[in-house]
């Protein structure tokens, strides 16, 4: 197989001509993380009209040309599991394609399996079988060998192949504006991650109160700034647990913070004068100024009422073929229940009564909630052990 392997701009912007009027491009993405602030780009793959190209941003930096060929609207984009892809992309230009196909996404519509590796779908789309031996390879070093490159085009070869597949199973089954409409939806929750700070979503963040989760929040930007110097993944320098206990504990004496368990470590212990100036900003703040508390924890957990109907969804997705990891999760289902017992706060909007979720499954639950269905076991089907039949 030919393909162009571009290591030069103007290289670049002749792929970039040659690929004006192709309808589709598919794309992936080589990058090392380990190690880093952000990931770093290593190789982007590209397919499309019967051109295949392998580009090294390495050798050449500004990747905007292909990055703006890619958002100008006019090109389906195809992608496995796009969040990496759009993040280089995002990180750019600041904007995301607007037509996107992402195959592991579509999947999901079709098959019990959420996230499903590329090789897997290919496997089961397309039954081609590629060798996974290069998955962790050090895509940095150069000369890239034949076998990186054979596996880097592999990653693209058969993308245009394996959502044509999906769009037909899609239609089939009557969920295209499923997919349309999740897509969406996640195109939103990208950019929202992309541009926004992500102190919330440290673990065990939800259950601090707004003066705790101001020192969160100003230790978070601290330890994030120090990170970028070092070009550092933020965690490897101060731990999310370590961040936690400090909010906590609320107190911007040094001493009491040498003694967190984790501090004594001599690089973070120099770090103590600048991490008590963060925590002391903190606690210095007037009320007005703390961040809220969560409003997903103004109402009862419904741990029982949670399990049960987890488990009747999952019956469900299971018969219908439609993976349960992108129906709900347990917070979803908790937020339903809350919202049906009038406990929810006015600021959620639970995610299982709206779009094709509330069709899938809002429907069926409320049913089960108000004795409109019931549920019996299926002794028979091990598969899909439980039946659910409509009162008269």
């Amino acid at each position: 197989m030919s393909y162009i392997f571009v290591t030069q701009p103007s290289e670049l912007r002749d792929l970039v001509w040659r690929l004006r009027d192709v309808p589709t491009i598919a794309y992936d993405t080589e990058f090392i993380s380990e190690g880093q602030y952000s990931s770093l780009l290593c190789l982007v793959q590209v397919a499309a009209g019967g051109i295949h190209a392998i580009i090294d941003p390495l050798a050449i930096g500004d990747l905007s040309p292909f990055w703006n060929l890619v958002c100008s609207g006019e090109k389906e984009i195809i992608v496995h599991a796009c969040r990496c892809e759009m993040e280089f992309c995002h990180r750019a230009i600041g904007i995301l394609p607007k037509q996107l196909f992402d195959v592991q996404l579509a999947a999901a519509f079709t098959e019990a399996e959420y996230p499903i590796g590329f090789r897997s779908l290919l496997d089961r789309t397309l039954h081609i079988d590629l060798p996974k031996e290069e998955s962790r390879t050090s895509w940095n070093k150069r000369p890239l060998t034949a076998r990186q490159i054979e596996y880097a085009i592999g990653d693209v070869l058969y993308l245009e192949q394996i959502a044509e597949v999906l769009k037909s199973q899609l239609i089939n089954a009557d969920r295209l504006n499923w997919y349309e409409s999740e897509v969406l939806e996640l195109q939103s929750r990208l950019v929202h991650d992309f541009t926004n700070a992500r102190w919330r979503h440290v673990s065990k963040a939800s259950s601090l109160n707004s003066r705790e989760l101001a020192i969160l929040r100003e230790v978070w930007f601290w330890r994030d700034q120090v990170a970028k110097k070092r070009n550092s993944p933020p965690s490897r320098f101060l731990r999310d647990d370590l961040l936690i206990e400090l909010a906590r504990r609320k107190t911007s004496d040094p001493k009491r913070i040498a003694a967190v368990r984790g501090f004594q470590r001599m690089d973070l212990a120099k770090c103590i004068p600048e991490i008590s100036d963060a925590i002391d900003y903190a606690l210095k703040l007037p009320l007005e100024d703390l961040p809220p508390v969560s409003d997903r924890l103004s109402y009862p957990q419904y741990a029982v009422i949670t399990q049960f109907l987890y488990a009747a969804i999952g019956s469900l997705c299971r018969k219908e073929r439609i993976a349960l990891q992108l129906v709900a999760g347990p917070n979803d289902i908790r937020e339903f229940i809350a919202d049906e017992l009038g406990t929810i706060s006015q600021n959620i909007k639970p995610r299982l009564k709206s779009g094709w979720r509330a069709e899938f499954v809002g429907n069926m639950l409320h049913n089960l909630l108000s004795g409109k269905t019931t549920i019996r076991i299926n002794p028979h089907n091990a598969e899909e052990p439980l039946i659910f039949t409509p009162q008269q």
